[in-house]
Order: C-alpha cells, then sequence, then structure tokens
C-alpha cells in the first residue's frame, strides 16, 4: 500500500449508525492532526453530492478514504489512511502499510467489519454497565487442566479421563 506522501485533506465516508465506526470517528477527532480530516457518513444526502458515484464502491461493506489527490482507499487501507492523518501515529500507519503487516490489517479490519454490527451492540452503543451485566452473564468454562471445556466441546471432557 503507498501511503499519500503529500496531502492536505482525505475525506473519510463510513457507517453512521455502527457505533465501532462511530468511535473510530470519535477517536480520530480527538488526535492532533498531520492533515485535515472530513468525516462523512455514507447515509447523509451529501456523501453523494461530495463523492458522485460513492454507492457504487459498496460504503456500506467496507469505509471509504478519497484523498484531495482523488486517491481511493478501501477497507483496511482506509482505516491504515485515517491513522496515518494523526500525527502521533503516523510510523505506526507507515509500518501498517508495509508487506509485512498490511495482510495482518486486511485480516483484522475484515474480521471486525464482519462483526461490526454485534460488536457495536455490545462495546460501543452501550454504557459500560451494561456491557459489564451483559460479560457476567456470559457462561464461564470450566477449566481442567490444559483445557476449558464448553458445551459445544463435550468431546474434551471424556478425552480428559
Amino acid at each position: 500500500m503507498k501511503l499519500p506522501l503529500i496531502t492536505k485533506k482525505i475525506e473519510v465516508f463510513y457507517d453512521g449508525r455502527c457505533g465501532m465506526c462511530c468511535t473510530f470517528h470519535e477517536w480520530i477527532s480527538r488526535q492532533s492532526r498531520a492533515f485535515e480530516v472530513d468525516f462523512i457518513p455514507y447515509q447523509a444526502g451529501e456523501a453523494e453530492l461530495v463523492f458522485p458515484g460513492l454507492n457504487t464502491l459498496d460504503p456500506a461493506r467496507e469505509m471509504i478514504v478519497r484523498t484531495d489527490e482523488e486517491k481511493v482507499y478501501r477497507g483496511a487501507e482506509a482505516w491504515v489512511c485515517c491513522l496515518y492523518s494523526c500525527a502521533d501515529y503516523r510510523s505506526f500507519a507507515k509500518r501498517l502499510s508495509g508487506p509485512y503487516l498490511l495482510p495482518v490489517a486486511i485480516w483484522t479490519c475484515r474480521l471486525l467489519s464482519a462483526n461490526r454490527h454485534g460488536l457495536s451492540k455490545i462495546f460501543f452503543r452501550k454504557k459500560d454497565r451494561e456491557v459489564r451485566r451483559i460479560l457476567h452473564t456470559m457462561e464461564v468454562p470450566a477449566c481442567e487442566g490444559n483445557f476449558c471445556v464448553t458445551e459445544q466441546d463435550e468431546w474434551r471432557r471424556e478425552l480428559m479421563k
């Protein structure tokens, strides 16, 4: 991935209904800037006006970033580009954009994107007390020896006998 060397501004098109996306937007907004970032929910009427053809890129599926030089980044590359906009995280973004770590970033982004609505319901749209209550109602598996047995893998209990 080639990060924009000289850019003054990027536009980030994200899911304005996704708690994880909104939390990322809020976090990026609090960081000191290397260049300007405009966040626009892809559902907003202005999104298609600002970026004609945006909907053909399927912004509901993955975040999209467009630079002032008309370069478009999607998915993990868009996340890395946003990180690159943060003055304190530029070197980390450069490392993530390299050939060794970009596949890890892509895998992580796909995993999070595929589960973002569920993760948002649990972590990003609920108050801390409610998250704590949900986590405490989850069943803790019984651990015996080197294995933690759940109902789904009851067969391990038999192997450990």
